[in-house]
């Protein structure tokens, strides 16, 4: 079909589309084998040399609040235990693990990063299809005509939440370098108070390996996609005369379908790892 047909049948609607969702796809895949290191730059700098060393100072001291007036006083009030050489020297090795965290958490927390992005960049070997319709007839041009606005706003939306579950991920990840020190404070706290130390480390490893996992689930829908299964089949529907109308609608539902699949990531590792 020639160019200037295609242009009039369809409108700008399938250009404009495209183009957003394309560039999207591009965007989501460059951020996603980013680390927060090199995500932003200048975030990344102010967290680490201005927020994180003021949590660190709040979170030493809450570490001796928490070993002496509530881990130590707790121990002595229980009347109905003895203070034994056994939680003397449990106690001691935790403030040992507490003040080792201190000194190498931010090591630690880099590497992982480093880890996680390096395991997404493994597993991106596939390119995003482009969102395109090759078969273009009346059915096409008919979709186009009556949903035409639908088909634009679901390509808005769709980029639009992909992009914040990516960047979401990386403002979470801040948050969780700041609120370390806070948690490892809990670490000699007794046993329900460190369970916040536990917490904030299932937290963490949640959203550090999160992008693994929604990488995982872009090339798993990129090789669906590229493999031509399609939730509508026009020739067993109708006749060859409007398949563009099918095509289209495929066009359509893969964008939701992907996006809900990659807005997914978080809760099914979650499930899957009982984090």
């Amino acid at each position: 079909m020639p160019e200037w047909l295609f242009d009039f049948l369809s409108g700008p609607t399938i250009k404009i589309a495209a183009a957003i969702w394309n560039s999207s796809m591009k965007l989501i895949i460059k951020l996603v084998c980013s680390t927060p290191q090199k995500f932003s730059t200048g975030t990344w700098a102010f967290v680490k040399e201005n927020l994180y060393p003021w949590a660190e100072g709040i979170g030493l001291s809450a570490l001796n609040l928490f070993f002496i007036m509530i881990a130590f006083l707790k121990a002595v009030s229980n009347l109905h235990q003895n203070i034994t050489l056994e939680m003397v020297i449990e106690a001691m090795i935790k403030v040992v693990v507490a003040n080792v965290l201190y000194l190498n958490i931010l090591n630690i927390m880099t590497t992982v990063f480093s880890i996680s992005s390096a395991m997404a960049k493994e597993v991106f070997t596939l390119d995003a299809p482009e969102l395109k319709v090759e078969d273009m007839d009346i059915g096409s041009a008919l979709f186009y005509q009556l949903f035409g606005l639908l088909f634009i706003l679901a390509a808005i939306v769709c980029s639009f939440l992909m992009l914040w579950t990516v960047y979401s991920r990386y403002i979470k990840l801040y948050l969780l370098m700041i609120l370390a020190p806070f948690a490892m404070s809990t670490l000699v706290g007794g046993q329900e108070i460190e369970r916040s130390f536990y917490a904030w480390m299932r937290t963490f490893l949640l959203n550090a390996f999160e992008i693994v996992v929604i990488a995982l689930t872009m090339v798993i829908s990129f090789k669906l996609i590229g493999a031509g299964i399609s939730l509508f089949d026009g020739k067993n529907i109708v006749t060859s005369m409007v398949d563009g109308f099918w095509d289209a609608l495929n066009s359509l539902f893969t964008m939701i379908l992907v996006t809900a699949a990659v807005k997914g990531s978080n809760a099914f590792l979650s499930k899957a790892f009982g984090l």
